[in-house]
């Protein structure tokens, strides 16, 4: 069974060997409320659960400090080939340990996320494109407008974003999906590259938003790729059919829709903009010099967001568990 709040309540008043009457007392309230804390029939703000820390000699964190009961399959979990079991465990449970430290800072805020978005059945990439053309509508981003800032954007909308630094990953991490507790769990190495992690993030949101009998992977590549480049961004900018196109056309369309060049390149082959001998020494055009898009990254925020503000609450004692 989970423990609840009431149960931690229940549990220090004990171990301070205060009866009902006693706490009361303490904490302003009658003996006959306290037990209402106890079988949860009160929720307590955040100033009565400081009241309480007080009397029982603990910490609101303590007394938050619930069993989530976190089910983590990894079913959605991808790494380079020939990566040993020992260094894939070492990431798993960096990875585990990350997303437990993640809710319990939802718990500790009071906070509770839910999916909003569900599964929705895809038979092709016109309707994977479809979907993240209804899915920019949501988000009430113009369709043919750049997203400034994906993990921001799905951060604000329930979906949680983490990252694994290069230290952890090796290298050898390459991404994680599921849906955890009903909400939506996206996990990407830290990349110096921003253009190819928030492609990764764009796949792995497509991923765990279509459902389909055919090869699910391509169709949330091009869901990423519509989400990111929409086919009306792509006809503005370039054109309905090009013979030729100048490499700065595509620097200019990466800096503000924030892609990689080979991606835009992909992009306008998909949408048949140009041809595929086009698209073939565009690539060995970028290869052959060694082209590199303008830095860019986008990091999450809200898991640091929450810790630093539970600790400027004083909800938070000791710090080094979660970072």
């Amino acid at each position: 069974m989970k423990k609840t709040v009431g149960e931690n309540l229940k549990m220090y008043r004990i171990k301070k060997g205060l009866s009902m009457e006693e706490a009361g007392k303490k904490i302003g309230v009658s003996a006959p409320a306290i037990l209402k804390y106890e079988r949860n029939k009160i929720v307590a703000s955040l100033p009565r659960l400081e009241a309480f820390a007080k009397a029982y000699d603990t910490s609101v964190e303590e007394i938050l400090n619930i069993d989530t009961s976190l089910v983590i399959k990894y079913d959605n979990i991808y790494f380079k080939e020939k990566t040993s079991n020992i260094k894939k465990e070492n990431i798993k449970n960096y990875i585990n340990t990350k997303i437990e430290n993640y809710f319990n800072l939802l718990n500790l805020s009071g906070i509770t996320l839910h999916n909003k978005f569900g599964v929705h059945l895809v038979n092709n990439k016109k309707e994977a494109q479809s979907l993240a053309t209804k899915l920019r509508i949501f988000f009430q981003i113009p369709i043919d407008a750049p997203i400034h800032n994906l993990i921001y954007l799905l951060e604000n909308h329930n979906i949680i974003i983490l990252t694994v630094p290069k230290e952890v990953s090796e290298d050898l991490f390459l991404g994680f999906y599921e849906i955890i507790n009903n909400v939506p769990v996206i996990v990407v190495p830290s990349a110096e590259n921003g253009y190819e992690q928030r492609h990764l993030v764009a796949k792995y949101l497509g991923e765990l938003l279509i459902m389909a009998n055919g090869d699910k992977e391509e169709l949330a590549e091009s869901f990423a790729g519509s989400l990111l480049m929409p086919e009306k961004s792509l006809k503005t900018e370039f054109g309905d059919k090009r013979v030729k196109i100048h490499f700065n056309e595509i620097i200019a369309y990466s800096n503000t829709y924030k892609v990689s060049y080979k991606n835009v390149v992909k992009r306008l082959l998909e949408e048949e903009i140009i041809t595929a001998s086009n698209a073939k020494y565009t690539n060995i055009y970028i290869n052959k010099n060694q082209i590199h898009e303008i830095a860019f990254t986008e990091e999450p925020y809200n898991y640091e967001k929450m810790l630093y503000k539970l600790i400027a609450q004083g909800l938070i004692k000791d710090d080094s568990k979660y970072i």
